[in-house]
């Protein structure tokens, strides 16, 4: 029997969740249906995140019992908004016993332009006007991050993007001001700001070949990602990228 003639109770249903910034987002997915939902939490993510948990739940028609595995988002991105997130998945893993996965917040962000096969900077705002971004593409036939993140200033994102051969696409996180300044540059492919933002299907996505593999990370261990300076390595253990 295939996936898609399984009956309902028999599917395997896989939760993301993804509140690395203000712009929150939950997902429902069981490997070929996917529910999603994005808002802009704010600094509320705490009390809206279990909300609009149980009312996607409800749109989908599943109870929470059903849930076999938690994605989560672990950043780069705000400090508050990456605690809330891991806090809320590391809870519902004890509470259910099912695995969890962490995934990184710039690969779910440059993921929706993987297919066209041109490079990909991804942006991830960090609070207090900076921003974390990672370039993507095709490395030995795989798509994968080909830089280490970089934390800046939007003047160096453009001075950065500036130096890289024309036709990169940047998507993610920007203000008007910061397109402004990422569109001066020559060369540079920036999406509508809609197809810009980051969804939590992504972060499905991600997890979802983990998930059917049971490669799942430790939720003892795992811990939301931080960068600091200009280039640097996690402050604390990443999810796969």
């Amino acid at each position: 029997m295939s996936t898609s003639e399984q009956p309902r109770e028999a599917r395997s249903w896989l939760l993301a969740i993804d509140s690395s910034t203000e712009q929150a987002g939950i997902a429902l997915a069981d490997g070929l249906r996917c529910a999603e939902q994005t808002w802009d939490a704010g600094r509320a993510q705490t009390t809206a995140l279990l909300a609009e948990i149980d009312h996607l739940l409800e749109v989908v028609g599943i109870g929470l019992s059903e849930i076999q595995g938690v994605a989560v988002a672990t950043g780069p991105g705000t400090f508050n908004g990456l605690r809330v997130g891991m806090s809320i998945a590391k809870g519902l893993v004890l509470g259910l016993g099912v695995p969890v996965f962490g995934v990184p917040t710039l690969a779910a962000t440059a993921l929706p332009f993987a297919a066209t096969g041109l490079p990909v900077v991804a942006v991830v705002s960090a609070g207090r006007g900076r921003m974390v971004w990672a370039a993507y593409g095709v490395q030995a036939g795989n798509w994968s991050q080909t830089e280490a993140p970089r934390n800046g200033l939007v003047s160096e994102l453009a001075a950065d993007l500036a130096g890289r051969p024309s036709g990169v696409i940047v998507t993610g996180e920007l203000n008007p001001a910061q397109e402004d300044a990422v569109a001066a540059v020559p060369g540079v492919l920036l999406p509508t700001r809609i197809l810009r933002l980051r969804r939590p299907a992504a972060v499905a996505e991600l997890a979802w070949t983990r998930f059917r593999a049971g490669d799942a990370d430790d939720p003892v261990v795992l811990e939301p990602t931080y960068l600091h300076g200009e280039r640097s390595s996690p402050s604390s253990a990443p999810g796969r990228e």
